[in-house]
């Protein structure tokens, strides 16, 4: 069995809960080229009373270090850490590794490192006697964290499930063909949040080696946003949005960078469908063992709701799969929605 090192330490952190202990924990995985790295994460306990289980809660997209899990405890913290041991993984790029650039949306390698923090918890835990075995494992996430979440699934059940038994995952309004979320973008002309242009250039780029000259991506106004308010990790979500109210895609990228048959936007939309669990008619050879909730709201306006029709169209006829696809709101709304309807199921 792999030897991991653990840091536990009582994290003195705004809004934390007190029906919950919390600790961070930095544990020993693999980045995506293959090299040794140590993570960070968050890990919650009850207090009150026994843990039901354990949840994996792989977040939604940040931008600044400061709203890293471990940092800053996520919403869903609030809502399931009474009942739940929680582990909300940092991404690369966030907490301890805030000094890298986040492989944004590199589904198999996010998965890994998530595994990697469930057996490292499972030490943990075993060392403060709270024997919570990995039969009892839930995975949930929206947006990102949905994506995360159904491919931390996928690789548990191909290549883990010796040592993990998922009783359940939950995703919500998340990218799981990334492809087909760059193709919506370009169609409809107009990008809700800008920063995710280079957020998906600069993160594929990253995930995969690809060397991309982004010159050919980013016009000066994406070029300032990146180097300004995202390369340094400094500014949230909600400080990146108000600063970036110009939702016409052409303010962001090129012509160039809009173009498939452009060399370099071929390579990179090699790398979306790398990152994607489907790709448009392309089915993934797995299939899901553990019940599967897939949630989506048809007004969102982030994600399009053809990630969710792909997957569907893979898993419609699986009768441990349930999909709850309406018009539930736009994509923060669909959120709120998500995770209300999670307390009630949890």
């Amino acid at each position: 069995m792999r030897k991991y090192l653990l840091i536990a330490c009582f994290l003195c952190t705004l809004g934390l809960m007190a029906q919950a202990r919390h600790e961070s924990l930095l544990y020993p995985s693999v980045d995506q080229y293959g090299d040794s790295i140590t993570l960070s994460g968050l890990v919650t306990i009850p207090t009150d009373q026994p843990a039901k289980g354990i949840i994996l809660i792989p977040h939604y997209t940040i931008l600044s270090n400061n709203e890293a899990p471990s940092i800053k405890p996520t919403y869903e913290v609030s809502l399931f850490s009474e009942d739940y041991v929680l582990l909300v993984p940092d991404y690369i790029g966030y907490g301890v590794t805030g000094d890298r650039p986040h492989p944004y949306l590199a589904g198999e390698i996010t998965a890994i490192n998530g595994i990697d923090m469930v057996l490292a918890a499972q030490t943990m835990l075993d060392t403060m006697n709270l024997h919570i075995p990995l039969d009892s494992i839930y995975i949930m996430g929206y947006s990102q964290g949905g994506f995360s979440a159904l491919w931390t699934m996928r690789v548990i059940e191909e290549a883990y499930a010796d040592r993990i038994h998922v009783k359940g995952c939950f995703v919500g309004d998340g990218p799981y063909d990334v492809a087909v979320t760059y193709d919506e973008t370009m169609a409809g002309k107009r990008i809700s949040m800008p920063a995710l242009i280079p957020l998906m250039v600069v993160g594929t780029d990253v995930a995969y080696d690809l060397q991309l000259d982004r010159t050919e991506f980013f016009t000066p106004a994406t070029e300032k946003l990146y180097q300004r308010y995202l390369e340094n990790k400094k500014y949230s979500v909600m400080q990146v949005y108000i600063h970036t109210l110009n939702h016409n895609l052409k303010h962001w990228l090129k012509p160039a960078g809009m173009d498939k048959n452009n060399p370099e936007v071929a390579r990179f939309y090699e790398g979306l469908k790398r990152s994607s669990i489907v790709v448009d008619t392309i089915c993934p050879s797995w299939t899901p063992k553990a019940p599967l909730y897939v949630f989506h709201s048809t007004q969102d306006e982030v994600v399009t709701i053809r990630c969710a029709e792909h997957l569907q169209r893979c898993f419609r006829d699986l009768p441990n799969v349930t999909f709850d696809i309406a018009p539930y709101g736009n994509h923060l709304q669909g959120s709120r929605l998500f995770n209300k309807k999670m307390r009630e199921k949890l």
